[in-house]
């Protein structure tokens, strides 16, 4: 998907890359409601590995470390019309970055080998409260942006690399045949491509 002669730094194409992952991470989630189960416990239903598999990759496009993607580091320095907006998503975002990061860690990359250091940061997901309510919203908006921003990098994109096949595809992709959250639509999308169904 690398592009040179849209004049875009490589890490901002891989930014993209990674948005896109998300973006499937989150239409899947959305698509699994939490299961009639009895005996299996919520994090190894399909539902709960979606979830915090989707939450540790949405802490990763944020990530602190100045070796990693930082959406905000990644798309300073030229200009494109998220900026204010993704500087709002960011700020959503800090009051769960710490228990996101807990959770990315010690249950969705890296592992733990026991219970009590695994149960830090589940409070994002206490389903219960106000608060596991906003970040389920702020899930579905991050994907909505995030579906803009790719919309627009790849309408930048050389027409060699066939840009509006490729948001075509992308976005087919992601609809795959969920009754649940309906067909996906960008006003991007239909500037490059016409209206996907």
């Amino acid at each position: 998907m690398s592009d040179p002669k849209n004049g875009l730094r490589e890490d901002v194409t891989i930014s993209v890359e990674r948005m896109m992952r998300f973006c499937y991470l989150a239409r899947m989630q959305f698509e699994c409601a939490a299961g009639d189960t009895k005996a299996l416990p919520l994090h190894l239903t399909r539902f709960g590995t979606l979830l915090l598999e989707t939450s540790s990759f949405l802490y990763s496009l944020f990530e602190d470390r100045g070796d990693s993607i930082n959406l905000l580091r990644v798309w300073q320095d030229f200009d494109h019309p998220f900026s204010n907006e993704l500087q709002d998503y960011s700020t959503r975002l800090s009051p769960f970055k710490e228990e996101l990061k807990l959770v990315r860690d010690r249950l969705g990359f890296h592992g733990s080998l026991t219970r009590s250091h695994e149960r830090a940061g589940l409070g994002v997901f206490d389903v219960d409260s106000l608060r596991a309510r906003d970040f389920a919203r702020l899930v579905r908006d991050m994907q909505q942006l995030f579906l803009r921003m790719i919309a627009w990098y790849i309408k930048r994109m050389d027409s060699s690399a066939q840009p509006a096949e490729m948001l075509k595809e992308f976005l087919n992709e992601l609809q795959g045949a969920s009754p649940v959250q309906g067909p996906i639509k960008t006003k991007e999308q239909e500037s490059v491509s016409g209206t996907v169904s």
